[in-house]
């Protein structure tokens, strides 16, 4: 039992139930390329990691763009 338990945490997906995982011999990628979002994806099975960046550059300065905003606001409206 012990000896079952360590190799269920040494596989790739320690936290999911072999029998939902194992497929033929070897264990299924599809929850992983399942999750990762179309737009992320390059055309050779990976992820596109500039897209990536972009993205979150893009958000961070949203976020910030937001905060300036609302922060403009309020002192505006204590005038």
């Amino acid at each position: 039992m012990i000896s079952g338990e360590a190799q269920y945490f040494r596989s790739a997906y320690p936290l999911l139930p072999r029998e939902q995982v194992r497929v033929g011999h070897g264990y299924s990628e599809a929850p992983l390329k399942a999750s990762i979002p179309a737009r992320y994806r390059d055309g050779q099975g990976g992820i596109d990691l500039e897209q990536v960046k972009r993205d979150q550059r893009r958000a961070r300065s949203d976020v910030i763009r937001t905060v300036i905003g609302r922060l403009s606001r309020l002192g505006g409206s204590r005038g």
